[in-house]
């Protein structure tokens, strides 16, 4: 076969692979940005930061940032302090007592499917 041949196919073949990889990016990960108005529950993050956000994040931890949807629908950015063993429900809760956010002392645990995703990375413009 011609090499010109062999160079096509390799061609093709790496940019199906980054049209792929992109589609596979683009499905799982989300940018986010906190509303510049008010503040943040989680200190780590202020009002107006970027936030990456895994969708489809593996297995949560304590001390993770999590975007969990409440009973309105409503994205809320909280913190997980226990995970359930055998349910795999979020006990949550915000760190800044400055800024009192959703949590479950008030919506006590929270179903494991109304997690949106797990904040990877937060940064100001």
């Amino acid at each position: 076969m011609d090499p010109r041949t062999h160079l096509r196919r390799a061609r093709i073949a790496l940019l199906v692979s980054v049209v792929l990889g992109a589609g596979y990016l683009a499905s799982r990960f989300t940018l986010i940005t906190l509303p510049e108005e008010g503040c943040s529950p989680v200190s780590r993050f202020s009002p107006g930061d970027h936030l990456l956000v895994d969708s489809r994040p593996r297995p949560l931890a304590p001390g993770d940032a999590v975007l969990v949807r409440d009973p309105r629908q409503t994205l809320q950015l909280t913190l997980v302090e226990v995970v359930h063993p055998e349910t795999r429900a979020l006990w949550c809760r915000g760190d800044d007592s400055a800024c009192p956010g959703f949590g479950s002392e008030a919506s006590g645990w929270i179903p494991a499917t109304a997690v949106a995703g797990r904040v990877l990375l937060g940064w100001s413009p």
